[in-house]
């Protein structure tokens, strides 16, 4: 049975890489994709990456693995394949480990977050789903390998903000845990360990706490950054209602058939299933309670996380389908754990019979909707350009235009053609200073819309600076009697992607 699991998972795997690397190959990286590309191949050291990373809000495990990466080309095309290797490698362990039938495993590895968001997208979040793999392999022996798990959980903690959540729902949960056991409340621990044993889950639990500890710390913002500064506490039901649908965003992530399908849910476009969607969300909630009913370890964990994700989400920042899809990791992560964890009597025949005979169809449910929109996903990436960055970067370097002084605004798009064009620094309107990557200060920030005449002004400036052509980037159309009164001439345009400010217009400034 184990050789016919390893066959299954190894062919599994390479039907997976062959779907996504045909996909990867088709998709054009977008700006938050060469925004960690462009810091850890601009930043000349390890001291200094973290320095840029305090504007990012993310700890900078993923940009300490693209910095060697940078070192052997400037091509992002490289941060793809690595992506895909490990997305490959979470996608066999899954497949080899996982407590689920063989049709509910084929349909994971073409759902929507695995195939599409955390494989296509080259992004910080892939990395932290491989360490949850590996984590829900050794749960069933965590005390044995304790320090191991400890390691892997300070890893966790340090590959994005919401990973840090799951982190800390993870940790407390296993602390209360082992302290019931070391209290004889509950036998969570079979007898007989030794001394070393204890100190090594100690050890661990010393590991999970400097993570988490670090993590915030590198988390904590500097005075001057302008992203996301505000939190909001007081309680406005529009909010919260929006925060709560989420559930059934992440549970069901099935995008519009439509050119800017991307963070957009099919079923919202339903009048009847907006009317029901608060009363299916807490139905889901329900249904993902009862499984973990008799588990308390593991139903601690789940409702630790969900609960600091939404709040993270309502009082700091909603985040896009990427971040909210740690809810459904979190379940994913508990339903895969939960028969490891200590067993509970309900006293309820009932209760005590529900959890098996509900695990089954709820998760089958649960995949096949993710392969619908992991499959919709793939065929619109087909279809449509995602991001214009890539072919303006073409066009650019076709007609020997790569070596001109260059304007760009708005500067978060214009950064994926220097990603492309692998290009040391462009003028940046915003900030009114050269750059690659956006720095998210308050020399930026407050993100408003820059008047054309301050484009042009800019760039006629660079232009009497430098007396040479200018090139002027746009991700919108210049006002006609601008074009006019500089005599700028409008090269090419392209327009229409899935990221809908992503498309760009090329101006030419020529030289006085």
């Amino acid at each position: 049975m184990q050789i016919k699991d390893k066959h299954y998972a190894l062919g599994l795997t390479f039907l997976f890489l062959g779907v996504s690397a045909f996909t990867a190959s088709h998709h054009e990286m977008w700006r938050d994709e060469i925004q960690a590309w462009l810091i850890a191949r601009d930043s000349g050291s390890i001291f200094e990456l973290f320095a840029h990373l305090k504007y990012e809000g993310h700890p900078g495990l993923w940009h300490l693995f693209l910095m060697p990466l940078t070192r052997i080309t400037h091509s992002p095309v490289i941060m793809q394949i690595f992506h895909l290797l490990i997305a490959g490698v979470t996608v066999y362990l899954f497949v080899r480990y996982a407590p689920f039938n063989l049709l509910q495993k084929f349909l994971f590895c073409f759902g929507y977050f695995v195939l599409y968001e955390y494989t296509i997208l080259a992004r910080n979040y892939a990395f932290g789903l491989l360490l949850i793999t590996v984590f829900c392999i050794l749960f069933k022996e965590r005390y044995k390998r304790f320090i191991l798990v400890g390691c892997l959980l300070f890893l966790l903690a340090h590959t994005s903000v919401h990973a840090l959540i799951l982190t800390i729902a993870i940790g407390v949960a296993l602390c209360c845990e082992y302290v019931c056991h070391c209290c004889r409340l509950t036998p969570f621990i079979q007898e007989g360990e030794t001394t070393e044993d204890k100190r090594a889950v100690w050890i661990g639990f010393v590991l999970i706490g400097i993570g988490i500890t670090t993590s915030v710390l590198q988390l904590n913002p500097p005075p001057d950054t302008g992203f996301a500064v505000e939190w909001k506490f007081a309680y406005e039901s529009e909010e919260f209602s929006k925060v709560l649908h989420l559930i059934s965003r992440a549970f069901l992530p099935i995008p519009e058939f439509s050119l800017n399908f991307w963070n957009k849910h099919q079923l919202e476009t339903y009048a009847f299933y907006q009317s029901i969607q608060i009363l299916f969300c807490c139905l889901l909630m329900l249904c993902s309670v009862l499984l973990l009913l008799k588990r308390p370890t593991a139903l601690l964990m789940y409702l630790m996380a969900i609960f600091g994700l939404l709040v993270f989400f309502y009082i700091k920042y909603y985040g896009s389908m990427r971040h909210h899809g740690f809810l459904f990791i979190t379940l994913l992560m508990t339903g895969w754990i939960h028969k490891d964890c200590p067993e509970i009597d309900l006293r309820s025949k009932i209760f005590n019979e529900l959890p098996q005979r509900l695990f089954s169809p709820f998760f089958t449910f649960i995949f096949i909707c993710h392969f619908i929109g992991g499959i919709t996903a793939v065929v619109l990436e087909h279809r449509h350009v995602f991001s214009y960055g890539k072919q303006v970067a073409e066009y650019i370097s076709a007609n020997d235009m790569r070596d001109m002084q260059m304007v760009g605004e708005i500067d978060y798009a214009a950064s994926t053609i220097v990603g492309y064009l692998e290009k040391d620094q462009i003028h940046y309107v915003h900030g009114s200073r050269p750059g690659s990557f956006v720095r998210w200060d308050n020399v930026r920030m407050p993100d408003v819309d820059i008047p054309d005449s301050q484009v042009v002004e800019e760039a006629n400036a660079l232009r009497t600076q430098t007396s040479q052509d200018i090139l002027i980037i746009m991700n919108r159309a210049l006002e006609p009697e601008l074009i006019a009164q500089h005599n700028l001439n409008l090269l090419t345009e392209f327009i229409g992607s899935i990221v809908d400010d992503e498309g760009f217009y090329i101006y030419l400034m020529p030289a006085p």
